[in-house]
């Protein structure tokens, strides 16, 4: 079992704001732990980036957590429940807080009825849980995709990486998912035993209609996509 792992985090922030979340990130995880707190002023895509940290050799573990730079961890242990929820369940390959077990041409997994997690929302002096699911039962619930804001991944379990076709800053995180959920080897989770609160709320720019065309066009012969109701060994590619 793997005692450390490695955060991610792509942000136009300054150096003292960098230095602040990196700390909070420390003092959250609750295991041995390298952030790499990446400036990225020029607004390169995050397939790029997070593409080359999957396969860098910098990063010396197999699980690598993707974060955003608004978030805001409130309760201590994530990482070390990270690394043990991976060491339980060798089937799970990505992990994330929220997500849809449903998937289809709409391309907005919080849209569907059936998805999972929760996750508190901060915006302009207000916060509210939005509660994807009531919190669960069990360690993890098998989705199909999962929202980029917290995204843990064992570079090892993964037959795919992040697809580059999708330039900027939306559907980083859908292409990833639906690309290892269609090969089939191995799971996509959500869990509710971290929580996050998220300083912001997401909007739907033109890139996002762009992407999702792009997603569409890839994925769409799988549609609709539903995890309780596909059978893997007829969902896989040959």
């Amino acid at each position: 079992m793997e005692d450390k792992l490695s955060v991610v985090v792509c942000s136009r922030e300054t150096a003292e704001q960098k230095d602040s979340f990196i700390k909070h990130i420390k003092e959250t995880c609750g295991c041995n732990t390298h952030v790499f707190f990446l400036i990225n002023q020029e607004g390169v895509g995050l397939t790029t980036i997070y593409g080359d940290m999957l396969k860098s050799d910098k990063v010396d573990t197999n699980i690598i957590v993707f974060i955003h730079d608004d978030i805001e961890f409130l309760k201590k242990g994530w990482g070390a429940e990270i690394l043990r929820l991976f060491n339980e369940h060798k089937d799970y390959g990505i992990i994330g807080v929220a997500g849809s077990k449903e998937f289809d041409e709409n391309g907005a997994w919080w849209q569907y009825k059936k998805i999972v997690g929760q996750v508190l929302h901060r915006s302009n002096g207000k916060s509210w849980l939005t509660k994807f699911s009531p919190l669960l039962d069990k360690d993890l619930e098998e989705v199909c995709v999962i929202d980029g804001l917290f995204m843990a991944v064992d570079k090892e379990r993964i037959t795919k990486g992040f697809d580059t076709d999708f330039s900027g800053f939306n559907h980083y995180d859908t292409s990833l998912c639906l690309s290892n959920y269609i090969d089939g080897k191995t799971k996509i989770g959500v869990t509710t035993n971290i929580r996050i609160a998220h300083n912001s709320i997401g909007e739907m720019k033109p890139e996002w209609y762009t992407n999702r065309d792009k997603l569409n066009e890839k994925f769409g012969d799988y549609y609709p996509i539903d995890v309780e109701k596909d059978e893997r060994t007829k969902r896989f590619k040959s």
